[in-house]
Order: C-alpha cells, then structure tokens, then sequence
C-alpha cells in the first residue's frame, strides 16, 4: 500500500508555505496560548503560539501558517517507539514531495517536555532550485507513541521559524492513545484492488497489458495478511509469443486503528496511512479495496 495521494497535496502545500509570499487568505489568532491543536484518538494536544493558527487538517497531520512568518508548520502522531520510525515517517514525507533532504545539522537527542526528544535540521531544493530547510523535532511519549514537527522555509528565515517550533515542542503533552478497537473489528475480511490497461491493438505495433491486484486480509483482531501481484504481457506483431513479466509481493504483521489513522506494523517497519470504511468499500493510502 503506497503513500496516499493526500500526502502528494500536503507536500505541495509544504512547499509553497515555505517560500516568502503575499498570503491572500488572512488568519485570525487568538490570544497567545488560548488556541491547542490535538489529534482524535491520539490524545497528545500542544499550544498554538500566537500569531499562528491551524490552517489545514488531513488525517492526523495538521499545518500551521502565520500571517506574519514565512513558513509552515506541520505536525503528526504516530506509533514511533524508536527515533528511527519517526524518521521513516519523515523519510516518506519528503518522498511525497519529490525531494531529497540532507542534514545541515546532525540528528541530536535531547528532552523537550519531559519526553526522549532528538532534533536535526535537514536542506533540500524545490523544482526551481530554491534551497528549502526543515527544522525537525521528534518526541517519544511514554505511551508507546510519538509527536513529529517540521518547520520548512527558507535559509535566511529559519532562526526565527526555529524559535517558534521550540515553543510548539516545549508545549506538547500526551496521554494513552485510544485505540478504535470497534473499527478494527469492522475491516474482519479479504480486501481486494484490480487494476488493468491494455494498450495497441495495431499490426505494427502489437499489444501491451498491463495488470495490478493487491489483496489484504485483516481478521478483526489485529493481524492482517498482504499480497500484491503486477503482470506486463507484451505481443510483438509477427512473432507467434509473448513477451510477458510478473512480480510478486507479500506482507504480514498486525495493524491498528487510532482516529482516521490505520497504523501497520510487519517486518519491514510501520506505515500509517488515513482510512476510511464506506460499506464494501475501504479507501485507504489513496487506493479503493473492495470486499471480497
């Protein structure tokens, strides 16, 4: 299961947040620490600082912007026990922006609010050539969960943007997260996608097809099952076969449910993606899965 079309969106957003620019939409704030963000389920809240509001609110990520700072924002849950799933979380956000990031600062921990803290500071470049900072701060809680900020915007700005993610850090509290057990319950089945073209059809220029099914079975009480099939079958005009290739992948572990957020966890590390369940049909990482 890939990363949803959604994070493609956030990361746009995150670019063009980053950038100094006009902001046509004014925000309003209120009075300095009476605004808190928290996310459902999660139960980890944190103090808006004045000036800055929450603009957007996907899933469990949230954005802020201020009217008066070049920048953004944007902060997420997650089930990290390790600093090194937080940082697969924020490998997999840059990737959904197209962009490599290298450490300007290396990866430090530290304690902000009480909890395991680890800071680092990371430099890319956008599709102009224009150089992007991200300011990181990851929290572990005591509660098997964990809290990722990233403030993005440019060089010459980033001191100042820096001040306010360190009061954003120093603000967050966190409680036992609240499992949706009802929810996992209700994905108890086999789940299906089907995907096909076929392309050609011409005597010079023969066909091609091309085939994707992906097939996850959950059994209600935490563990899911996960296999994906691709096929390419290519007829050449002229020749009495094929050209034809397949591959094939397969998963297991045990998933979860927090807010709108299914988490799995296998072998090959944790993914967390926004889901929703309508009917027979689960739209989940962006892809529609049909109950079998």
């Amino acid at each position: 299961m890939a990363l949803s079309n959604l994070d493609s969106i956030i990361g746009l957003l995150a670019l063009a947040a980053a950038m100094p620019q006009p902001i046509s939409a004014q925000i309003s704030a209120g009075p300095a620490g009476s605004q808190e963000g928290s996310s459902s389920g999660w139960n980890i809240s944190y103090k808006v600082p004045p000036q800055w509001q929450v603009t957007q609110r996907m899933g469990r990520l949230e954005m802020l912007a201020s009217n008066s700072a070049a920048g953004a924002i944007f902060v997420a849950p997650g089930l990290y026990r390790s600093f090194d799933e937080a940082l697969a979380d924020l490998s997999a956000f840059y990737q959904s922006m197209n962009l490599q990031a290298y450490p300007v600062e290396q990866p430090t921990q530290t304690t902000i609010a009480g909890m395991q803290a680890m800071t680092a500071t990371y430099a890319s470049q956008d599709q102009t050539g224009r150089t992007v900072q991200g300011r990181f701060i990851a929290l572990l809680t005591p509660h098997g969960t964990g809290f990722n900020m990233l403030a993005m915007t440019t060089p010459e700005q980033m001191p100042g943007l820096k001040n306010v993610l360190d009061q954003v850090a120093a603000s967050v509290k966190a409680g036992p997260p609240t499992v949706n057990q009802q929810a996992v319950a209700a994905l108890a089945g086999t789940w299906i996608l089907y995907a096909g073209n076929y392309e050609g059809g011409t005597r010079a220029g023969g066909t091609t097809s091309h085939s994707h099914e992906e097939t996850v079975v959950f059994d209600g009480r935490g563990n899911f099952q996960y296999q994906s099939t691709s096929t390419v079958m290519v007829v050449t005009p002229g020749y009495t076969g094929g050209g034809d290739g397949a591959s094939q992948s397969s998963d297991a572990g045990t998933y979860t449910i927090i807010g709108t957020t299914l988490v799995f966890k296998s072998s090959k590390g944790q993914m967390a993606v926004d889901y929703q369940l309508q009917g027979g049909q689960l739209v989940a990482g962006g892809k529609t899965y049909l109950r079998q």
